[in-house]
């Protein structure tokens, strides 16, 4: 019991982070948990072996400083560190409140890098760690309505790709999961709310996808891990020739308009923002 490893979940109560969290603690880590909704967090945490709920609000700035110096000076050595939380404002970039482009850029991009370098700082000093992101595959093609998701996903991107060699001689890993529609509440909001239809060209997917990435992540410690990989072709293929996506706008809105009404159908939806 004394070597049980830890890993620390950000966004833990969210689908995502709630799949992983169970999968890490059948494995038998021991759990540091984070989110800021504290009711789910701890609904979670009491379903788990061993875990530490910890409610912390990513976008204040004092409680994030708090939250670094706990991973660098007071939690032992962190093997893993799932930074999955994540937000999304949908709608036109002229349509959004400032506090709408500020949330998703504090949140999704600024804490992730914060917390990526206390955790880094912490698996260095210990000799290794393997630090796994959630990015998107929006972080590789750009969703019109989601302008600003989009650049913060397009920026932790760089920030893993930038990074990986620098912490490669330290002993630590990193890699990025690039999932594509995943069929969690975010998705269902984006679903009601004048979400980018591109989610839905291809069937959403389930967690346990997301899930089974992480792990294979864990396993191979690739810099990226795409859910599904044959969407991830084109996508790749795309942001070679970005300005190609305009002319593919009104096929792609097609078909991810009926997959869209596919999908509240099926779900049985009546057709802000939600966290992951």
């Amino acid at each position: 019991m004394m070597n049980r490893k830890t890993a620390l979940i950000t966004g833990a109560a969210g689908d995502i982070g709630s799949e992983v969290a169970r999968r890490l603690d059948d494995m038998g880590y021991k759990l540091i948990l984070i989110d800021i909704d504290q009711e789910q967090l701890d609904k979670l945490s009491q379903r788990l072996r061993n875990s530490t709920a910890m409610p912390v609000d990513l976008t204040d700035r004092n409680a994030l400083s708090l939250l670094q110096t706990q991973i660098t000076d007071e939690y032992g050595h962190i093997d893993l560190a799932f930074i999955n939380a994540g937000v999304v404002c949908v709608g036109d970039m002229l349509e959004l409140d400032e506090s709408d482009i500020d949330l998703q850029l504090e949140l999704n991009l600024r804490s992730a890098i914060h917390l990526i370098k206390a955790c880094a700082n912490n698996m260095a000093a210990h000799g290794s760690g393997h630090i796994v992101s959630t990015v998107s595959m929006g972080g590789i093609v750009a969703l019109k309505g989601s302008a600003t998701y989009s650049a913060s996903k397009f920026g932790l991107r760089g920030f893993l790709s930038a990074i990986r060699d620098e912490l490669k001689v330290k002993g630590v890993k990193v890699s990025g999961i690039y999932p594509s529609g995943v069929d969690t509440q975010m998705l269902r909001y984006e679903a009601q709310h004048g979400g980018s239809p591109l989610n839905f060209v291809g069937t959403p997917q389930p967690v346990t996808d997301v899930g089974d990435a992480v792990i294979r992540a864990m396993k191979t410690k690739s810099l990226e891990v795409y859910v599904p990989y044959t969407e991830s072709l084109s996508a790749r293929l795309i942001s070679f020739f970005p300005w190609t996506v305009s002319y593919m706008y009104p096929a792609l809105e097609w078909i991810g308009k009926r997959g869209l009404n596919k999908y509240l159908n099926t779900h049985k939806i009546n057709g802000g923002s939600i966290h992951e």
